[in-house]
Order: structure tokens, then sequence, then C-alpha cells
């Protein structure tokens, strides 16, 4: 059992993400790297070289793509907070004695910085490895730490030279990659959806859809902001965003449809163009991101599905279904789902055809629903909120300033030759959860014995500097560039790059068993770290966050049922925003479930009720969804009609918060109102929904039911 334990958890740090190298980060960042210290060794700058180097990879490493407003702040904070730690730093090398207490305070300033979070991350991150490198290479003298930190702000300079203006300066591209991200997630979601038999075996992965909306929703919040009065390209942009996401909602619906479908030959030909339709759609939505992203207009796709198909199908099929069956009806529903979807296609593709010029923004037949990007919180609030004694960023501030200074005192009082490089490996292994800490020193560590390994084997073949900086530039280009595709691969490069930059101006290429060492050291003292220092393992965390999921998902329905017979452009969007908090809320408890599948340590059969829990979290938002779509196509109905049902789905849902928030079991299950009571007023395809919500909340009642008692 441990012996496959151990296997799985090195099968798990191998593994490789489903992304594709950043060739072009890579590049760059090779530029902003070994440029400056090829510079200083030209110039016989000696040691500025490292300064400059080391900011411009920081910089490098910071750029995470978006809109060039926010890529230029995030690197000139790392810039700006670069050069105040080397300059930190270096004085408080030269008193050993304060240098503890120092790295304490430095260690949890920059770890609180997560709260602001990815740019708050490369801020920090970038800020506290710089100090600990000073503190390395003391000095006493105020101009020598000032120098320093010219350095240092003249390689981060560089970097934003070459990240936002020596590379095609395409202001609106990486928003235009976002959204089109958008529309190729829609396009694999589909895809999952036509793979689906009738009875619904395969579940489509909403997870990526949300993701990638809301990566678009930020970008383009982030542009408006630094924009006044958005016009043109921007006010496409938004609107393709918002078709994306009302696509998302059909397509949901349509997914709650195609599981309902028995199976059986009965509906075979229907199915059969159900599913060509989806595949139809599935190109389009890759022909709309294919146009938002390049360079200049494509050919318009050209959309020749919809509904009629399988209108047609359905009248004129020899198949042993009954007009008035409950099939019939799901499929009559499901065409007019496919009318909706074709009808917001077609305006994406007509304004994805005008990215790139200045044609009128295309209106929908109803009024266009475009949100204003979501107003800034105030500067302070997330600090605020990191601060709070039961904030996990707080706790995970407070262990990284405890390990930074028990790293600190611990290479002053070995006398550690290059002590800092253990030192560097905690501070960069230590995560804020245990499985993720773990996860990377296994991935530091492997990276760095295969890299060490490598910088061995180069240092007795290449002595000549210039080919020293080639082998620099090579591995900085191939450390960046895999780093998407895991973490592992990232190091094994790391460690020559930083190496021959770190060691530079001494001129000594040798040390790559010393680094293997004290990394070994360094991800040992966080892991230690991890485990003693305010543990906090996801198995109390994930709790509270299917109580917030089933919470999202609770107010979501109870706003479709209240909702139902509102038409309106405003029930719309308050629907829509309802969905997207349930959606995140099942995001955020899918990713405390993975964080805790890289803690547990019991039997993966001890796991199944949550597994079942978020499943069926997502099929009651996607009934919940199918019946909001259905107000458009099903007759008139009381809102009474409704309310018995919606107000004891709405108890059962709240006592399910309610057990999960406080480690109860579940009140005992009781049957929620039949429709078919009211069968004058709600039609057999509501009905239908209906009954479909009770089952599925049934399941979600027994997986909660055997979670509390396991």
């Amino acid at each position: 059992m441990v012996f496959r334990r151990l296997l799985d958890e090195l099968r798990g740090a191998l593994a490789l993400a489903p992304a594709r190298p950043a060739w072009a980060a890579g590049l760059r960042a090779a530029i902003a790297t070994v440029l400056p210290l090829t510079a200083a060794y030209v110039s016989g700058l000696g040691g500025a070289g490292t300064w400059m180097s080391l900011a411009g990879f920081s910089g490098a490493l910071a750029d995470r793509g978006g809109p060039y407003r926010a890529r230029g702040g995030t690197i000139g904070a790392v810039t700006l907070a670069c050069a105040a730690a080397v300059v930190l730093g270096t004085l408080a090398g030269a008193h050993p004695t304060a240098a503890i207490p120092i790295a304490l305070l430095v260690a949890i300033a920059c770890s609180l910085s997560r709260a602001y979070g990815n740019a708050g991350i490369s801020v920090g991150g970038s800020a506290l490895v710089t100090f600990v490198i000073a503190l390395a290479f003391p000095s006493a003298a105020p101009d020598v730490a000032l120098i320093r930190a010219g350095y240092v702000g003249a390689g981060g300079l560089w970097a934003m030279l070459v990240a936002l203006v020596l590379w095609p300066l395409q202001p609106y591209l990486p928003v235009r990659r976002t959204v089109a991200n958008a529309y190729r997630a829609l396009a694999d979601y589909a895809d999952d959806l036509k793979g689906s038999n009738p009875a619904g075996a395969a579940a489509p992965r909403a997870a990526a859809v949300r993701g990638a909306l809301e990566a678009a929703r930020a970008d383009l919040a982030t542009l408006r902001r630094g924009r006044s009065g958005e016009t043109g390209r921007g006010e496409r942009l938004l609107v393709l965003d918002e078709i994306a996401d009302q696509l998302f909602g059909h397509l949901i619906g349509l997914r709650d449809i195609v599981e309902a479908m028995p199976p059986g030959p009965g509906a075979a030909g229907a199915h059969a163009v159900l599913v060509k339709a989806l595949a139809s759609f599935a190109a389009t939505a890759r022909a709309i991101g294919e146009g938002i992203e390049a360079p200049s207009n494509l050919p318009p796709a050209v959309i020749t599905w919809r509904g009629d198909s399988l209108r047609a199908e359905l009248a004129g099929s020899d198949d042993a279904m009954a007009p008035e069956s409950e099939t019939a009806a799901d499929y009559r529903e499901a065409a007019a789902l496919l009318d909706r979807l074709a009808q917001y296609a077609g305006v994406a593709v007509a304004t994805a055809a005008a990215v790139h010029g200045g044609a009128a923004v295309p209106v929908l037949e109803r009024p266009r629903e475009v949100e204003d990007p979501e107003p800034r919180p105030p500067r302070l609030a997330p600090l605020r909120a990191a601060l709070r004694p039961e904030s996990l960023i707080l706790r995970y501030a407070l262990r990284a300033g405890l390990v930074t200074a028990a790293a600190v005192a611990l290479t002053a009082a070995l006398g550690l030759e290059r002590g800092y490089w253990l030192t560097l490996t905690a501070v960069i292994v230590l995560q804020p959860y245990a499985g993720l800490t773990s996860r990377r020193a296994l991935q530091r560590v492997l990276g760095t014995v295969a890299g060490g390994a490598l910088t061995a084997g180069l240092a007795a073949l290449f002595h000549d500097m210039a080919a020293i900086l080639a082998l620099a530039f090579v591995f900085a280009a191939l450390s960046v560039a895999l780093l998407p595709l895991n973490y592992a691969v990232f190091s094994v490069f790391l460690t020559p790059t930083f190496v021959l930059l770190a060691e530079a101006s001494a001129g000594q290429w040798n040390l790559a068993g010393l680094r293997i060492l004290h990394t070994v050291l360094g991800g040992a003292l966080a892991l230690a770290g991890t485990r003693l220092l305010w543990p906090s393992p996801e198995a109390e965390r994930l709790p509270g966050s299917l109580a917030s999921a089933l919470g999202a998902v609770r107010r979501y329905l109870q706003r479709v049922v209240a909702l139902f017979g509102d038409r309106s452009p405003d029930a719309s969007r308050a629907l829509r925003a309802a969905r997207r908090d349930a959606g995140l809320g099942i995001l955020n408890a899918e990713e405390s479930f993975q964080r805790l599948l890289a803690e547990h340590r019991g039997a993966p059969g001890e796991l199944e009720p949550v597994m079942a829990l978020l499943t069926y979290a997502r099929r009651v938002t996607a009934s919940a969804a199918a019946l909001a779509l259905s107000r458009y196509s099903a007759a008139e109905v009381p809102p009474e009609n409704l309310a018995p049902f919606g107000r004891a789905a709405d108890a059962l849902l709240d006592d399910l918060v309610a057990s999960l928030a406080g480690g109860r079991a579940p009140l005992p299950w009781t049957p929620l109102p039949d429709p078919g009571e009211r069968a004058d007023g709600v039609p057999p395809l509501l009905r239908g929904r209906l009954s479909r919500l009770e089952r599925q909340l049934r399941t979600l009642h027994d997986a909660v039911e055997r979670w509390e008692r396991r």
C-alpha cells in the first residue's frame, strides 16, 4: 500500500498538464534575463549583471498575459518590490542578529500579498526571493545597497520593455485570446455533450467553461477600467463574452434534457439529429474563437443548424415514440434551445467578424444584455480580509515567516556555503495547502536532481563565458516555456539557469551537487513547517466549501422558481448572475476536493459521497437552468403552481447546507410535492423537469447523509 501510494505521488508529480509550451514567453524571458548579464560581462560591470538578470527573470515570470495595462502594472510592482527588497536584504545581512527577525517580518509581509491574487503572488514571491539572495551577499554600505537597487530597477525596466514594447504591441490581443478561449471551451463542452448516450452516462465538464468565462470577464473588466467610455473593439469583445455566457446557459439546459432522455431505439433518429447539431455548434464555436483571435478578419462561419431539422425528424419519424410522450416533449424543448443557440451564435459570428473593423455591434431580437464591469473593491479590503484570525492566508504568512527565519538562522549557525539555496527552496516550496506543498517539494527535488546532474555534466564540457551565456539563454527559455506543462520540468532547466545567473560573477560552475543537497534540506524544512505550524488539513475546510456551493445552488433554484413567469431582461440578468454564483461555488468546492485528494491517506472509497455530492450539485444546477429556459417555450404558469415545490426544495437544500456546516446528518428525506397534483396548471414538460429535480435532490440528500455518517 505504501509503495503504491508513493508510486501514485511520483506519477502525479511528473504528470504533464494539458497545455502547450509557452515558447514566446520563454523567449521573452531568456532575452530579459541573459542580455543584461551579457551586457555586464562585456562592459566589465561584474556582479551588476546578476542583479539585472535576476530582476529580468522575475519580471518575465510575473508576465502571465492579460491586458497590457495589467501586465505593465504587475512587472512594475515586481520591480519596485524587488528594488526595496535588495536594499533591505543587503543591509540586514551585515547584521546577523537582526537578519533573522527582519527575515521573519519580510516573509510575512510578502506572503500576505497573496490576498491580491496572482499579481500579489508574483510581487510578494519575487520580492522575498530577491531579499533572501541579497541577505547572502551583505554590505553595511548604503551606497552599495542603493546601487544594487538601481541595477534591479534597470533589469525590471528591461523586462517591461521586452514584454510590452519590443514584442509586437497588440493591446487587445490578450483579451481577444481569453474571449476566444471561452468559445473553445464551449466547443469542448458541446463535444462532451454529444458524446453522452441518451441515458446521460457522460457528464460534460463545466468547470473549464466557467473558468474560461471568468478569465475573460476579469480581463475585460481590467481593460474597461483603463479606458473611459469604452467603444468599438472593446464593446464588441464585451458583447462576445456576454453571448458566450448565454450560450453556456443554454448548453447547460440542453445537457439536462440529453441526460433525461431514456435509451432505446424509439428515439434513435432524433438523437442522431441532435448529436449532429451539437457537433455543428462545436465547429461554429471554434470558428468564432479563431475569428476573435486571428490578426485579421477570417471568413465568417455559416450557421446551417437550428431546431428545424430536429422538429422535422420528430414529425416524420417512424420511431416508436408517442408524440405526447415526455421524450417527445424533451426533444421539442431541445429544438427550441437549438433555435436560441443559433440566434446567439449568429450574433457572435457577426460580432467576431467585426472585431477588427468598425462595423456596428449587431443587435439581438431581444435587448442586448451587456453587464458593466464589477466595481473595484477598496484597495485595502483584501488585506483586511487576510488579516482576520481565521484567514488561511494569515496562517500561511505566519508559517512562511517562521520557516524563512528558521532557514536563515540554520544556514548562519552551520556556516553553509551557498546556504541561501536552502532558504530559497523552503520559501518557494512552501504553499498554503499541505497537499500542494508536498507535491511542490517532490517536484522541486526531482527537477533539481535532474538539473543538477545536467549542470555537472555541462561544467565538465564548457568553461568559456560565451558558451555559458548561450547555455543560460537556452535554459532560461526552456524553463519558462515548459512551466505550464509541469513544475518538475521547469525545475530541471531552472537549476542550471539559476546556477549560471547566481554564480556568474564568481565564475563557479561546479556547485550543482551543493544545490541538490540544499534543495533536499529546504524541501524538508518546508514540509516540517506545513505539518507543525498551524496545520490546516483540507478535510476541515471541505465541508465549508461544500456548504457554500449548495447554498449558491439553493439561491439559484429559489430565484428560478420566483421569476419563472418573468421573461424580462432584468429577470434574465438576475437568473444569469445566480447561475454564475452557483457555478463558481461548485468550482471552488471541486478545487477543495482536489486538494483533499492530495492529502487523503484512507481508502479512495471513503470519498465517494463527496464525488456524488459534487456531481449532483452540478446536475441540480443544470436542471434549474433547463427549468429557467423552459419559461420561453412553456405556456403561462401561475407562480403559485410552482410555489409548493419551490418551498419544499428550498427547505431541503437549506437543511443540507446546515448539515454540512454543522457536521450533522441531514433530516430524513421527505418527498417533495407531486407536480402532477396540479396537472391543470403545470404542463407535462414542466412536470418532467420538476420530477427530475426531485430525483436529483434525493440523490444529493443521500450523498450528504453518507458523508456525515461516515
